[in-house]
């Protein structure tokens, strides 16, 4: 196998391990909570697992199946994702406190796994794909791309719904609380969402 061909499948390969690996995070955090949370939840779980599915298939037109080793970076967010996903496993009743504490380090996994795409598009590795792919069948290089494009901006939105999701359990317990208003905290999420004692997914490089 062509050495480029092969570095770029071996990217694709982590990413398919990530995506299916955040698939069964989502899959047993929507069984701990919910509706309508939960329906959120495992929208996002099939999104990865459809992407997962999609990379896959990718590899498989290009005969590339066989095993092919992460780089380090990637395997340690596969690893990271697992660990978190054995975490919420454990955990029988999730209070407000903590859920709100896992939709932060969601949030997080969000923003590494768009940033694990767009890393991934800055690179020639679509294009050496799509010039191999085109050997077999016609491709359309921006098409090619915009497939990778979507799934970034998929994360993008996933992180989107669950800041508004920590919104609404935010309102929810300042009306039980007989609070007109959110707490502050609250109030400016960059401020404070990339902060969890739970767990830290490493920051993606």
């Amino acid at each position: 196998m062509n050495e480029k061909i092969e570095e770029s499948a071996q990217y694709l390969k982590c990413c398919s391990n990530i995506e299916a690996e955040t698939f069964r995070l989502y899959e047993t955090l929507s069984k701990k909570i919910n509706n309508p949370e939960s329906s959120f939840i495992v929208g996002f779980a099939y999104d990865s697992l459809k992407n997962a599915k999609i990379i896959q298939a990718l590899l498989e037109s290009y005969d590339l199946t066989q095993n092919l080793n992460c780089k380090k970076n990637l395997a340690t967010l596969t690893n990271e994702v697992q660990t978190f996903t054995k975490i919420i496993t454990k955990i029988n009743n999730i209070d407000y406190e903590s859920l709100i504490e896992i939709f932060k380090e969601l949030i997080n996994l969000e923003d590494i796994l768009a940033h694990v795409y767009v890393d991934f598009l800055q690179t020639p590795a679509p294009k050496f794909l799509a010039d191999e792919l085109s050997n077999f069948v016609t491709v359309d290089f921006n098409n090619f791309k915009k497939v990778f494009e979507n799934f970034s901006q998929e994360k993008e939105k996933h992180r989107e719904t669950i800041i508004e999701i920590i919104y609404c359990f935010e309102a929810k317990e300042a009306e039980q609380h007989k609070h007109v208003q959110p707490v502050v905290k609250y109030q400016n999420p960059d401020s404070w969402i990339t902060q969890s004692t739970l767990h830290a997914f490493s920051k993606y490089e």
